[in-house]
């Protein structure tokens, strides 16, 4: 049977939708590399402290990100559902970027608390938004892995761009407050054309089902379903190892591989300059062979290549930037199939209950990543602290401080890098199942009509 998918998002619209990446991408990465290292370094404030107030802000973000997935389900407007949420969460992103990256130099802890809060706040209204309008305009089993292949191929576009901007700022970008600040500024020059352009431009599908209240008890049956737990699951320890890795990157390249922080920004450009290139052809390579089969993938090599960055000589940028270009195109990779698979699970879910839960599964989605941050920086900080590493020593740490630093980078996600792997073993919603779904759910709906 035919699959109704509805009719095809105009290009235009498809880059609005795609291009809603771009500010949040840029925020992502500096907010897990450049300002935790900032507020430890050049502020002062403690490693252990920073870390800490990483991790307690991120579970506070991981417990308000379900109660957004319910009010964003619950909302009825005549823009729809989740459109009017964009309007919502961009002053909240910007007020988040000001605080934490134009900090004043005699901030403390609560100041960094605040900041996170607005930050992560913003940041998972715009992405909650986002997700959700796409997993109701893009319907077919394929496409649906084109299309948030190319929103992570934005996305990725987007952390290229602000890693750039040290770079063009030349030896400025030493000066490690001017270039936070120069990627606050950049970040909020590209957060408002291009979420107000999402908010105008990206159509919403007619919303029918019917008002049900979430409790308790429905939202633990949700994360007891099968596809659910494992893509959730997935999705955490995935998290977890890339986020440890980006949490001490900059830690690992100056000291471990006696880097100038100025290179820092070539390196990161590699892995996701060839990730943005890679994603719509692993996109393809998924609507082919399967998601989760291309997730599994993704994992299986990131646990066998990310040993190798120990290998790496000292002082080599070539050979670095390299094997980050070829990591990067799994960290996409792991980041982009998830997601497209929850779009799956939200339809099964319906096709059983009657009931739409898109924002409440890409909830759980976005917390599950969020969770595997958090505890990323806060784990990796409080064991640097634990070790006795100086960020401002550099080289000149001691040997198990370097040893314990490479271990984090490395060691952290080719581990998790395997386990997420693991959990693609025996995963229901193969794309035999998917289509079968979709046709019943189009049956329901040509039926209603």
């Amino acid at each position: 049977m035919k699959q109704d998918a509805g009719p095809p998002l105009k290009p235009l619209a498809r880059a609005a939708l795609a291009g809603a990446s771009v500010p949040m991408a840029m925020l992502t990465l500096p907010l897990v590399v450049n300002v935790p290292e900032y507020f430890g370094n050049a502020i002062g404030l403690d490693l252990a402290l920073v870390g800490t107030i990483f991790m307690a802000v991120r579970v506070l973000d991981i417990v308000i990100d379900p109660l957004l997935g319910v009010a964003m389900d619950a909302t009825r407007t005549r823009w729809g559902r989740f459109r009017p949420w964009l309007l919502i969460g961009l002053p909240v992103l910007i007020a988040g970027t000001v605080m934490l990256f134009m900090p004043p130099h005699n901030v403390g802890g609560a100041y960094l608390v605040i900041g996170l809060i607005l930050a992560y706040a913003g940041w998972s209204i715009l992405s909650l938004a986002q997700l959700s309008l796409a997993a109701g305009l893009v319907r077919g089993y394929a496409d649906r892995a084109r299309i948030y292949a190319w929103i992570q191929a934005a996305f990725l576009g987007g952390v290229c761009l602000v890693m750039l901007l040290p770079l063009a700022m030349g030896r400025i970008a030493n000066d490690a407050g001017t270039a936070l600040s120069a990627m606050g500024w950049l970040i909020i020059g590209a957060a408002v054309p291009l979420t107000l352009m999402a908010a105008a431009l990206v159509p919403e599908r007619p919303h029918v089902s019917a008002r049900d209240r979430l409790g308790v008890g429905g939202y633990l049956q949700l994360i007891r379903r099968s596809a659910v737990v494992r893509l959730v699951t997935a999705d955490l320890l995935f998290g977890l190892g890339f986020g440890v890795a980006s949490a001490v990157l900059v830690f690992f390249f100056i000291s471990a591989k006696g880097l100038e922080r100025s290179t820092i920004g070539v390196l990161l450009i590699a892995q996701m300059g060839t990730a943005v290139v890679a994603m719509p052809l692993l996109g393809a390579l998924a609507a082919r062979v399967g998601k989760q089969v291309a997730l599994a993938s993704c994992g299986i090599v990131s646990f066998v290549l990310c040993p190798t960055m120990l290998l790496v000589p000292h002082h080599d940028l070539v050979l670095s930037a390299v094997v980050m270009a070829i990591w990067g195109v799994f960290y996409g990779g792991v980041s982009f199939l998830p997601r497209a698979m929850m779009a799956d699970a939200a339809d099964e879910l319906k096709l059983e209950q009657g009931v739409d839960r898109t924002g409440v599964l890409y909830a759980l989605l976005i917390s599950s990543w969020k969770l595997g941050g958090a505890f990323s920086v806060g784990l990796s900080y409080i064991l640097l602290d634990w070790i006795g590493y100086v960020p401002k020593l550099g080289v000149a740490n001691s040997a198990q401080a370097l040893r314990g630093v490479q271990m984090l980078f490395a060691g952290t996600p080719a581990v998790m890098g395997l386990l997420g792997a693991l959990l693609c073993w025996g995963y229901p919603l193969t794309s035999a199942r998917c289509a079968e779904i979709r046709a019943r759910l189009d049956e329901r709906a040509a039926g209603a009509r």
